[in-house]
């Protein structure tokens, strides 16, 4: 498991069936911890449809618990409603969140312990106007998803006595390995802006390029080997900033820009070549077409007798337009790929 996403039910105090349908743990307003209908491990793996729907598009990897409450609240202007969340069932909802990441092995981080108000915001992942939990009913200083999620985080790590949790069942990778795990990095590699093309859960060439490339940036033993070390701060890890590149020195020193440079200027030659030919036909074709009597007429003979050579200019400059078009994009996304750092040179 990679996270723990944090929610209210929007109903009472105490659980309902379908509150344990779409949550792994609950705890009600007395403080009461209650489980779901649904295991953890069953959110490793969400193909089978076996598992707890609690955060839209992030079931996968993420155990999801909520406190019991929140039923008609409102966010503007605030009312908690006829069943508020309490000081007394958050400490006990913290606690239960920092034993989840004892078991589990998740470091709390913005990234990987948040709540479902900072879903979007700070992953990425779009929901659907979700605002849990982004009011604390006994703390009205607190206002907004991440003020009290940076609340949520540090009673969780007060609670945790300060130890810093490691993500210590994560398997060590390495050169050659194949395995799930490996795809999981994979797809943490490529989120966080280290390109390695299709996450094929196989620990090749590519992978081993863009893992040393994020061992290098957060100042981690460059070996290409992913330890506990690695795994805690990929959950760290934000995205790797673009660097600044002009397509000049794209063109300059991509092999891949200057070989889509030559393309243009084939395309180019080709191009006038078909523009002279259409000329030197349509020249031909309106001497020819004088003897013709009307406007049908002339236009028929050009035809006829030109046809041939007027098809192929035309494909001449249809071609041109096409190369020219074919090296711009080239070029395009190779100033593209080094911006999201991926190879200056190739």
């Amino acid at each position: 498991m990679k996270r723990v996403i944090a929610h209210w039910t929007a109903g009472a105090g105490r659980a309902s069936a379908e509150d344990k349908a779409h949550y792994h743990r609950l705890v009600e307003y007395d403080g009461t911890v209650v489980a779901g209908a649904e295991a953890v491990e069953d959110n490793i793996v969400t193909s089978d449809g076996d598992y707890a729907a609690h955060t839209l598009r992030l079931n996968t990897g993420s155990i999801g618990v909520a406190m019991c409450g929140m039923r008609g609240a409102v966010e503007h202007p605030f009312d908690a409603g006829p069943s508020p969340l309490n000081e007394a069932q958050f400490n006990a909802f913290c606690k239960l969140v920092a034993d989840l990441c004892v078991e589990y092995g998740i470091p709390v981080t913005p990234q990987t312990v948040l709540t479902h108000a900072e879903v979007q915001t700070t992953l990425g992942v779009q929901q659907r106007g979700k605002w849990d939990v982004a009011r604390l009913p006994w703390r009205d200083d607190l206002r907004g998803a991440r003020s009290v999620g940076d609340f949520m985080r540090k009673r969780i790590t007060l609670m945790l006595g300060g130890v810093e949790v490691l993500q210590s069942n994560r398997p060590i990778l390495r050169f050659g390995d194949r395995s799930v795990d490996v795809g999981v990095w994979q797809v943490e590699l490529s989120d966080r802006g280290y390109h390695l093309g299709r996450a094929d859960k196989d620990f090749g060439r590519l992978t081993r390029a863009a893992t040393l490339a994020f061992q290098a940036d957060n100042d981690l033993p460059s070996d290409g080997v992913v330890n506990a070390d690695d795994w805690l701060q990929m959950a760290k890890a934000t995205s790797r900033p673009e660097r600044f590149v002009t397509q000049e020195e794209i063109d300059r020193e991509s092999g891949t820009a200057q070989d889509a440079q030559m393309t243009a200027r084939v395309g180019d030659l080709v191009g006038i070549g078909g523009i002279a030919g259409i000329a030197t036909q349509a020249k031909q074709a309106g001497e020819a077409a004088q003897a013709a009597s009307g406007v049908m007429g002339q236009v028929s003979a050009m035809i006829t007798d030109h046809w041939p050579a007027l098809l192929l200019c035309g494909l001449c400059v249809t071609a041109w337009f096409a190369l020219r078009a074919l090296g711009y994009s080239t070029r395009r996304r190779r100033l593209l790929d080094a911006r999201e750092n991926r190879s200056l040179a190739r």
